[in-house]
């Protein structure tokens, strides 16, 4: 089933537009916030755990490079883990989603608030309102809009980090690479699961496929476009940071990257740089509510979840109830201004879940759906596929591992929530049962879900 069929645009998308949505998804304020307090806490080692959490990335970057281009669909990620993995992992997929989610608009919204208070005297937390209302309402009115404002946001974005880079280059003292572990090993172990919270941005794309051009084609070359201009200047911003600045400096009240740059730049400059980490919110933000929202979708399309999940705006073709879903409660949560880097780390462990149901539907893609898997545009050999899919789960099983070591009551809430999950799962599964539905036939064929 195309994105038109649910009642979206079909086709809307280009691959520019689809590139800026995920590039600045993955960069956005993160870049400008997560840095800064890492660094101060783990010490100039958090340059390598960059590199460290791109590991896990590699192998998301191509699962689903594999997946989407075997299966593109709107919501890919859910189709994934109810087609490919059980129906219970494509229910896990939202709700444990949904929560990370929120966690993450409150992470953008903090972060947000830090640098736009450099310009006005607004308080923040009526900042972050108005950030989240702003790009709900956006969302609502439609991908082609949102992807117009995206590509003019990330182009601003992209010159603001060059002019931090490319000048902090010339200031980088080596000796403030040093000691690179400070405080230990274990900051250094959170902080590279902190670090993939900006890294799950990729996966978005997999959720937007009935609504780009030419799916199947198009997916693999937008992830490798993002991939390649988000790490580079992701890398780059970070060890100028970190080696044009003390990092025992780096920890306190305002934003890190526009206390490094008035040590070297200009005024007139470190006001861009400024401007940068403020459109880094904004671009943040509307690609959480857009990727989300889908997998929110398809689920209710299969009833999963309520129905009234599913709701196409008639004029405006976006899925309206299931961004609503997404967008209220960070706005109730607001108020408690919770801590960025906790946030991150709760997002990331729900990405990294979502990875590791991913691998295995990478695992079972050729047996399951053997045509999809021959006749898909990109086609990993077996023994690639399954190496992939063996990284893919490992590499996040790990990082889920470090932080049940060092927040063991933040995995335990999780543990305890999946668990309610199951509960929920199978009392929807008695009663679409009692309505006639069997919930496992839905989910064995593609044929009137997907393209």
């Amino acid at each position: 089933m195309t994105g038109e069929q649910f009642g979206l645009r079909h086709g809307s998308l280009s691959v520019a537009g689809a590139t800026a949505l995920v590039v600045g998804n993955v960069i956005g304020i993160s870049i400008f916030t997560l840095p800064g307090p890492l660094a101060a806490s783990a010490g100039p080692a958090v340059i390598f755990g960059i590199f460290l959490a791109a590991i896990p990335l590699v192998f998301g970057i191509t699962i689903t490079y594999q997946l989407g281009s075997a299966i593109p669909t709107t919501g890919g990620n859910y189709i994934y883990a109810s087609r490919l993995v059980h129906p219970f992992a494509g229910f896990l997929l939202p709700w444990l989603i949904l929560p990370g989610v929120w966690a993450g608009l409150l992470f953008i919204g903090v972060g947000f608030a830090e640098y736009v208070g450099i310009f006005v005297a607004i308080p923040d937390l009526a900042i972050t309102y108005i950030l989240l209302t702003t790009f709900l309402l956006l969302n609502v009115l439609g991908i082609r809009p949102l992807a117009r404002v995206q590509t003019l946001l990330v182009g601003v974005l992209l010159t603001s980090m060059t002019v931090f880079i490319l000048p902090g280059i010339l200031e980088i003292e080596p000796t403030n690479y040093t000691p690179l572990l400070p405080n230990g090993i274990s900051p250094f172990a959170l902080a590279i699961v902190s670090l993939y919270f900006p890294l799950r941005g990729f996966s978005m794309i997999a959720n937007l496929g009935g609504e780009l051009e030419n799916p199947s084609k198009s997916i693999p070359r937008v992830l490798l476009y993002a991939a390649v201009i988000s790490l580079t200047l992701f890398a780059s911003l970070v060890t100028v940071l970190v080696g044009a600045v003390n990092w025992a400096q780096l920890g306190g009240g305002e934003g890190a990257v526009v206390m490094a740059a008035r040590t070297f730049l200009p005024s007139p400059l470190v006001g861009l740089i400024a401007i940068g980490a403020v459109v880094g919110g904004l671009t943040s933000i509307s690609t959480t509510y857009t990727g989300f929202s889908r997998a929110l979708m398809r689920a209710a399309n299969d009833e999963i979840f309520p129905k009234i999940f599913s709701a196409v705006h008639t004029r405006f073709k976006t899925p309206h109830i299931a961004l609503l879903t997404l967008g209220i409660p960070p706005l109730l949560f607001a108020p408690l201004q919770p801590s960025p880097v906790y946030l991150s780390i709760f997002l990331a462990i729900a990405v990294l879940t979502v990875n590791c149901l991913n691998a295995i539907a990478l695992w079972r893609l050729p047996a399951v759906f053997p045509d999809r898997y021959s006749s898909a545009d990109i086609t990993l050999s077996p023994l690639v596929l399954r190496t992939v899919a063996i990284g893919g789960a490992l590499s996040s099983v790990v990082l889920i591992g470090v932080t049940s070591l060092r927040l063991p009551a933040m995995i335990g809430v999780i543990a305890i929530y999946i668990l309610a999950g199951y509960a929920v799962f199978r009392l929807r599964v008695r009663q679409l049962h009692k309505r006639g539905t069997d919930l496992r036939s839905v989910m064995r064929s593609l044929d009137e879900s997907t393209e």
